[in-house]
């Protein structure tokens, strides 16, 4: 006879959540002292987007054990979701604390102090990451996305370069380096990025926006338009550079 959580792995990946809820939870009850299978329950309800039952979930088991690392860092994944930064900030802090060679935590972390604005604790944490794991495409692509925003184009570009090195397939670093091409008046090279991060994902709404809006700028309006019109046509209908696209063309047609 299988145990209660192994039932529950098992709903889980039969994407039967409500079941494999309900399974860690007679769990949690059979074994009131085991963390596992309320990391579990929250884990699963943070997945499907349940933030508020995912926190106490993760508090039951923090409850019983204040040094697990991994309902500290899931918790702190959750308190991030729900904007709970300086929260979060502590989860992972005390994660960093018993473990130090954590990269992804640190990395976490530095998107939480990023949010808060706290940008120099920010590009710590995710240099630290980068360290501790020089693939960490993530690390270096919102590193990247700090130093831009700072105004440090070269070192924004040397990131954006490593983070499409060692992460490919992701459209997002190709657009964020276009966009620094941009600020440093090279609009070959911006295109050029633009259109990597569109064959990558045709339809992605920040490539088409920022390429779109590119070729109006070099008065190529026919090809600015396609891309406005494709990014009309798939993105969702509150999507903001929807919005901006149909606002752009409204403007052309007056």
């Amino acid at each position: 006879m299988i145990s209660h959580i192994e039932q529950g792995l098992i709903f889980e990946k039969e994407e039967r959540y409500k079941e494999a809820i309900s399974e860690y939870e007679k769990a949690a009850l059979e074994e009131p002292s085991n963390i596992e299978p309320l990391i579990s329950k929250g884990a699963l309800l943070e997945e499907v987007g349940d933030y508020e039952n995912a926190l106490q979930s993760f508090n039951e088991a923090i409850l019983l054990n204040s040094q697990d690392t991994e309902a500290l860092r899931l918790r702190g994944d959750v308190l991030a979701n729900l904007e709970r930064y300086n929260e979060a900030i502590i989860d992972f802090s005390k994660v960093i604390s018993i473990n130090p060679e954590d990269a992804n935590t640190y990395y976490n972390r530095g998107l939480a102090y990023a949010s808060t604005n706290q940008n120099e604790k920010a590009l710590q944490d995710f240099t630290q990451s980068i360290q501790l794991d020089p693939k960490h495409g993530g690390a270096y692509n919102n590193r990247g996305l700090l130093f831009y925003k700072l105004g440090d184009h070269q070192s924004a570009l040397l990131d954006f370069t490593q983070a499409i090195k060692v992460r490919s397939g992701f459209a997002c670093s190709f657009t964020h380096r276009g966009r620094v091409y941009e600020a440093i008046v090279n609009p070959k090279l911006a295109l050029g990025d633009y259109t990597e991060a569109l064959q990558i994902n045709p339809t992605d709404m920040t490539a088409l926006f920022f390429r779109g809006s590119l070729y109006f700028a070099l008065k190529e309006n026919d090809k600015g338009h396609k891309d406005f019109e494709l990014l009309i046509a798939t993105a969702p209908k509150d999507n903001h550079y929807r919005e901006l696209a149909l606002q752009k063309l409204d403007e052309l047609s007056l």
